[in-house]
């Protein structure tokens, strides 16, 4: 299978990293992988294409998800749920 390049920060900019990876890898796979690296496996996080500034689905792979060799993923934490209107 062929590989690209990508390079994973996190939103802040305190991590960076550039890595060769299968296109038929899944999105989770490489999430989890920066996650661990980055020391946030605690906080549930996700990956925005840069390039498009929206959230990247976890089932995908890399091919499908369209992610060129170059691409610039951002791992930023997910958003909490809103208002509680119960309370």
């Amino acid at each position: 299978m062929e590989t690209i390049t990508v390079t994973v920060r996190t939103v802040d900019g305190t991590f960076k990293k550039t890595v060769d990876v299968p296109l038929d890898m899944l999105i989770s796979q490489v999430k989890d992988g920066a996650q661990e690296q980055a020391n946030l496996l605690s906080v549930p996080c996700d990956l925005i294409l840069d390039k498009t500034n929206k959230v990247l689905r976890e089932s995908d792979t890399l091919q499908s998800a369209g992610i060129q060799s170059g691409a610039l993923l951002i791992l930023t934490p997910r958003a909490e749920g809103g208002y509680n209107y119960d309370s």
